[in-house]
């Protein structure tokens, strides 16, 4: 069965987490607009979801020349826009600990599935070429590997993103040189609450999953709880 052998190679706490880690740290550190297309498709992906589910119509999704993102879509409700306003930027990390846990459960195949069909999930709410290319270099890279690569390139990519949306997540919720959109209008949406707190609870988040996501990649046997 494609793929499968994967998940019968050893990752945790093997050259493959350590190596890979340190090459997307490199990455993260030195491409920051490159990196920040795979980062933002992530978060953009996580208002996406939240739209669809809570049924709002004429959802599109928008990347930027500057790694920039931006959701829009016709509707609107209290809750949902909370719920949409917090999702963004807590997307990318909590995906990347859930890349992380399904590594450690010896299912890294599963994270390449999982990239293939969330890429491609986002393709007809896609606008303008950025939009297209990215989620497009996603399902056509990964899809290639899950089909065509060896067990331990497929390993590699596995941990790779999982890497790339826990450090690339922690860089992003970490930088606060410049107020973020989603955290205003937050701050708009529940009034009391000031939006640098919801960047604080960003940042909380992001630093979390990576240290859960790094001791899952990098100590065997460790368990969440």
């Amino acid at each position: 069965m494609v793929g499968v052998g994967v998940n019968d190679v050893p990752i945790v706490g093997e050259p493959v987490a350590y190596g890979v880690g340190f090459i997307v740290l490199l990455f993260v550190c030195f491409s920051a607009v490159l990196r920040q297309y795979f980062v933002t498709l992530a978060h953009e992906g996580g208002h996406v979801l939240v739209a669809a589910v809570s049924l709002r119509t004429k959802i599109t999704l928008e990347l930027k020349d500057n790694g920039d993102g931006e959701t829009t879509y016709r509707g609107s409700g209290w809750f949902s826009e909370l719920i949409n306003g917090i999702i963004g930027y807590a997307s990318p990390p909590l995906l990347g600990l859930a890349a992380a846990a399904l590594i450690a459960l010896g299912n890294p195949w599963a994270v390449l599935l999982g990239a293939v069909v969330l890429a491609f999930a986002l393709v007809p709410f896609s606008i303008k070429s950025l939009a297209f290319v990215v989620p497009a270099v996603v399902v056509l890279g990964v899809g290639y590997v899950l089909i065509q690569g060896s067990a331990q390139l497929q390993a590699a990519v596995a941990v790779g993103i999982a890497w790339l949306l826990l450090i690339g997540g922690a860089a992003d919720n970490l930088s606060f040189r410049g107020r973020k959109a989603d955290a205003s209008d937050l701050a708009q949406t529940t009034i009391i609450v000031p939006a640098f707190v919801w960047e604080l609870l960003w940042a909380f988040v992001a630093v979390v999953s990576l240290i859960v996501g790094a001791q899952l990649l990098l100590r065997p046997g460790y368990a969440i709880g």
